[in-house]
């Protein structure tokens, strides 16, 4: 049975508040066993809930502070598209603000399947 647009922007909104307080757990349990997810688009992608969990691992380990707010979360059936500000920065430094696209793809249960996030790049 496919979850409500309300429970999907909830697991969004979730997932979004899980970084300012660095909650791994909280996080990954929102996502399926057999995850794809690709930060930025274009680069390989982290398979599976095992290799995610230890991505953010390995991401609060580094000594990141990452804070993402969304903006606006538009829910169409099993995906959802969120307009996110990020503030991120390492070890204290000031941060870098931007604006990403995340592009979530949601299974039959509700978990995250695939998490696409789409950002500005320079121009080269």
């Amino acid at each position: 049975m496919s979850s409500s647009n309300q429970a999907k922007t909830a697991a969004i909104e979730t997932f979004l508040a899980s970084y300012r307080v660095k909650d791994v757990p909280t996080r990954i349990a929102l996502f399926a066993d057999d995850i794809s997810f690709e930060d930025p688009v274009g680069s390989p992608p982290v398979l599976g809930k095992a290799a995610m969990n230890q991505y953010f691992v390995d991401t609060v380990a580094g000594g990141w502070d990452i804070d993402l707010v969304p903006r606006k979360i538009m829910v169409n059936g099993n995906e959802a598209a969120s307009i996110t500000e990020v503030s991120a920065g390492v070890g204290g430094s000031p941060p870098v603000t931007s604006t990403i696209v995340q592009i979530f793809g949601f299974d039959e249960a509700g978990k995250f399947k695939t998490l696409r996030v789409f950002m500005d790049t320079p121009r080269a």
